[in-house]
This record gives C-alpha cells, structure tokens and sequence, in this order.
C-alpha cells in the first residue's frame, strides 16, 4: 500500500517498525515571433471572443449508451456528497457523470521546447506543470491531472478523440523558446468540438521574473474562458517567488528529476538539484517542498538510513513554508505524505487542506483513499479513487490507484469488486506485488483455489521471499487503528487459504 508520489521499482528487504511500507514505485521550427498554434484563424479569433461565453454554455459530450448508463449510475451511488466539499461540485459531478464533459472543462498539453535541445525540456515542463496548477486552482475549473496530460508529449493530437477520450470541452497548447535569460512562449486556448483555437497570443519575460510572466498566461486563460480569478494568497504568492534565477532553474530540474520513475537513484538525484538550488537560496518556496518530498520517498521506501531524523527534517521543511504561505497546497500534500504512515488522521487533515485550494488534484485524492483505508474508514475510500481516476485516467499511477480500489473492497469482504478492481491493476501493471498479493487472498477467501494459485505463483515471482507473517508485519506497522488491524486480519487469512506459506 503506497503514495502514488512515490511509487518505487525498489522493494524493501523487510517492514521497519518505525517507518511506512514500501511507496510506490506546434512545430519546433514555428518562428519565434509568431504566436502560439495557428494564426490564420486570428481574424475568426476576435469573432470568436466575442460568443465564447455562448460556446462554454454548450454541452461538448453527450449521450451514453444504455450500458454505459448503469455504470455512471453505479458510479453515482458510491460518489456520496458527503465526502466533498461544495468546492469539489465540479469534480464530483464530473466523475458521477462522465458521459458529459463538465461546463469549463480542460487539459492543458506539454508545451513544446522550440529550442531543439532535450536538455531543455525540464524548462517547458516546469511551465506546463505551473500553468496547470493554476488553473487547477480556479473555482468551478476541471482540469485534467498532470500525469495523463504528459502522455501526450511530443504525439499528435486528434482533438476530437481527446475530448472523447478525456471528458473535456478545451485544449490548452502552447510552446516555449528560451534564449540566455529571455523567454518566449506562445499560448492557444482550443474548442475540443471543432478543433480550432479561439484565442492564442504571446507572452516575453525574462527568466528572473518567470512567475510574473505566468500569471500573465494563466490571468488571460481565466479571462477568456469566463473562469474567476482565485485571490493572490490562494495562488503562488510573492513570498513564494525565488529571487535568484539560477535557484530557480535548479528546482525546476529537480523537479524534473522527480517526476520520472522513482527509484532510490533518481530520488537521490532529485534532492541533490533541490539542494543545490537551497544553497543559492535557503527560502525557495518549491526547492524546500521537493526536497521535502524527496525525504519521505526514502523513508517510505525504506531507503532512509535515520528514518526519524529524515521524517523530522521533511516536516520542519514544509512547516517552514507554510509558515510563510498557509495556502500552499503542495505543502499540505507533502505533509500529508509523511504523516500518512503513523498518523493517517493527521494526513486526511492535510489532505483536505490541500484539496480545498486545489480541487482539481487527482494524486491528493487517490492518496485521501490510501489514508482512509488506513484510519479504519475504507468504506467512505470509493469516492476520493473514482474521481482521481476521473481526473487522470491515464495517469502512470493509474495502477496503484485501482489496486486500493480492488484493497478497499477486499477490507470489505467485497470480493468480487476486490478480484474485478485488482485484474485492472495487473493489466496496467503486471510488476506490481501487491495487487498479486490481494487477488491472492481474495481467492482463497472464496474457496477458488486454483486462481489463488495462479496468482501466488505470480507473487512469488515477484517477491519469492513473501510470507504470511512479513505480510502482517508490515500491515501492523502501517496503522494502529484497531478496525484496520481487524480487516487486515481478514486479509492475511485469505492468504493462509491461498497456499501462502506461513514463514
């Protein structure tokens, strides 16, 4: 049971007592004075802003299929208003119904580097990352995570199938050319239904003043889709601002860096970049954070040499940005990440915080399912998985959100859903353990001894020093909730009836 933040292809040799369980493993030739996408349809452009409020009332996908509705209304069901704040209605909905893609819905595309030099591609990243944040955090937006956005890197785009395919009504493109300190980059809103921009201009900046230049983009997005612009505390604020360009830049590599898969290697690597970029500036709001997050990867994977000191070192980092910014919502994030393990109450606070500014963030979801699982509560789990999944549907972690989907109904003797949700984990990801080890006892659970088999015989692959009793180690040392102990007691039987040897 992991963090999709930090799911690693390291596996642990064994639980540790006073640490968590193993967590997760436009053309590049466009001249630089044109504007982003293509600017023979400017002249439609001016005629377009003026109905673009007559556009965003259409509905972009509608009409589902008989079958299909079954599964929205089942959906539906599991998706209780309870579980959301009145600031999630949006996302709430979307997920209840994704036969109709919600009013100001949108993914915003990996900008391109048009400096033709891979080494640069950490740039437009941080750009496309940023952009997408902000946008996240505007009242009433959808907007699709950032881990199935980057699927699209450097692929052509059929905007039509997109919208289908996403449940969204518009696009996001653009293109960034950075030449020594000055930066370029072209931007262009696209209505997914005829696949034509319906503004699109361009923005200069100098690398010192990157934020600056960002709020520019995101505060004519907002503009021109009718969208509120949130208040200056809930955004990046001036105290967040790195002054030193070159901090910045080693926190957008850092940044980078993290965002590949995770492994002890690249963490370390990561947080060597967020260090560096604190030695130039020890107050860089996104450097503390990363190498914040970083520290919890190791300690959740296992990797940390002084589990207590790194866990000490991660929280004073993110207390000390919130001290200066309480509305960060990465900061609440990566708390929740490192009190998830040991205090899961803890972390659902942080969770929620995190998600009352940022609504739109599929990994806080996913991660408030974790952590209700944890704290004894894996019946109100559904809810937050369903609607990360809605949000990011091809997220790399996709994965490991339907293994505690399949975990959630399996600590409900729900085994049927558990067998159903744990098949779609294995068939995006087949290097995942755990979700062997789930299928394994929901098998045995209901007698099905030959699929038990099966499917420990892939375990074993996998992990050929699995047993019962490390398996139940390592739950105990997740959480002492005593309603998490009992069903994860269930959980450990249904392996005893699997064929799972003892010790």
């Amino acid at each position: 049971m992991v963090t999709n933040s930090e799911v690693s292809s390291d596996l642990p040799d064994k639980p540790a007592s006073d640490s968590g369980p193993l967590k997760k493993t436009a053309s590049d030739n466009e001249p630089l004075d044109k504007p982003a996408s293509t600017l023979k349809f400017k002249g439609r452009i001016r005629a377009r802003l003026q109905v673009i409020g007559g556009a965003l009332a259409s509905i972009a996908a509608i009409g589902a299929i008989a079958g299909g509705l079954v599964g929205y209304w089942t959906v539906w069901k599991t998706l209780r208003t309870d579980v959301f704040p009145d600031k999630q209605e949006t996302q709430r909905q979307a997920a209840a119904r994704p036969d109709i893609a919600p009013r100001l819905s949108l993914v915003v595309l990996p900008f391109a580097n048009l400096n033709n030099d891979p080494e640069q591609d950490y740039f437009a990243d941080g750009i496309t990352t940023d952009l997408t944040t902000d946008l996240a955090q505007m009242p009433g937006a959808f907007v699709i995570g950032r881990g199935t956005a980057f699927t699209y890197k450097n692929k052509q785009v059929d905007f039509r199938t997109l919208g289908k395919d996403l449940g969204i009504r518009w696009a996001v493109q653009g293109a960034v050319r950075r030449n020594a300190d000055q930066v370029r980059v072209n931007v262009s809103l696209t209505d997914i239904a005829s696949g034509q921009d319906v503004w699109s201009d361009r923005f200069d900046g100098d690398r010192t003043n990157l934020a600056a230049l960002q709020d520019q983009i995101t505060a004519r997005l907002a503009r021109s889709l009718n969208l509120e612009l949130i208040q200056a505390e809930s955004r990046r604020s001036e105290a967040d601002r790195s002054r030193n360009p070159d901090a910045m830049d080693f926190s957008m590599r850092g940044w980078a860096k993290y965002y590949e898969p995770q492994s002890k290697i690249q963490t370390a690597q990561a947080m060597d970049l967020f260090d560096r970029a604190l030695r130039l500036d020890p107050d860089n709001v996104d450097a503390m954070i990363g190498k914040a997050r970083c520290l919890a990867a190791g300690v959740n994977n296992q990797w940390s040499a002084s589990v207590v000191e790194d866990r000490k070192q991660a929280i004073d980092l993110v207390d000390r940005v919130l001290s200066k910014n309480s509305a960060s919502a990465s900061a609440h994030t990566t708390k929740g990440s490192i009190l998830l393990f040991g205090d899961p109450e803890g972390a659902l606070a942080e969770y929620d915080a995190a998600l009352e500014i940022d609504q739109n963030n599929p990994a806080v979801y996913a991660a408030k399912a974790i952590a209700l699982i944890v704290s004894g509560r894996a019946r109100e789990a559904f809810s937050p998985a369903q609607l990360a999944l809605r949000l990011s549907p091809r997220d790399p972690f996709a994965f490991l959100w339907r293994y505690w989907l399949c975990h959630g109904h399996l600590h409900l003797h729900q085994y049927g859903e558990a067998i159903e949700e744990c098949r779609r984990s294995v068939n995006l990801n087949n290097l995942y353990f755990y979700a062997y080890v789930d299928l394994t006892s929901a098998y045995g659970a209901t007698g099905q001894l030959e699929q038990a088999q099966q499917s420990l015989t892939e375990l074993n692959k996998l992990r050929p020093d699995f047993t019962v009793q490390w398996y139940r180690d390592l739950g105990y040392s997740i959480s002492s909730n005593p309603q998490f102990r009992r069903e994860f007691d269930g959980i450990v039987d249904g392996l005893r009836k699997g064929g799972v040897r003892e010790q």
